[in-house]
């Protein structure tokens, strides 16, 4: 089925924007990256609403469901806020990765 296929990329997008912005290594990028995984839940929430809608999941798994991508949005803006912060006051430190000095 599409829908479900459309579904799990929008999931695993959420997660994979924001692994990828941190990688990058600037605040804006991960900034970006985070309220593109955002873009995501919300096509994801959208998505289970269509299910809803077109009866293929009942009341309860549409609440629990939508109440998970509600938790995960909420989280990211949280983040984006501290974020945002540490950019502004000069405490962002570019990540270390394996490899470089």
């Amino acid at each position: 089925m599409r829908l479900v296929s459309q579904m799990r990329d929008a999931a695993r997008s959420a997660k994979q924007n924001i692994r990828e912005g941190y990688k990058k290594g600037t605040a804006n990028e991960f900034i970006r990256s985070i309220m593109i995984s955002r873009g995501s839940l919300e096509e994801l929430g959208g998505d289970i609403d269509d299910c809803f809608e077109d009866g293929l999941i009942d009341k309860d798994e549409h609440a629990s469901m939508q109440k998970l991508v509600r938790s995960a949005d909420l989280l990211s803006a949280r983040y984006l806020t501290a974020l945002n912060k540490m950019k502004n006051n000069g405490t962002w430190k570019t990540p270390r990765f394996y490899g470089r000095a």
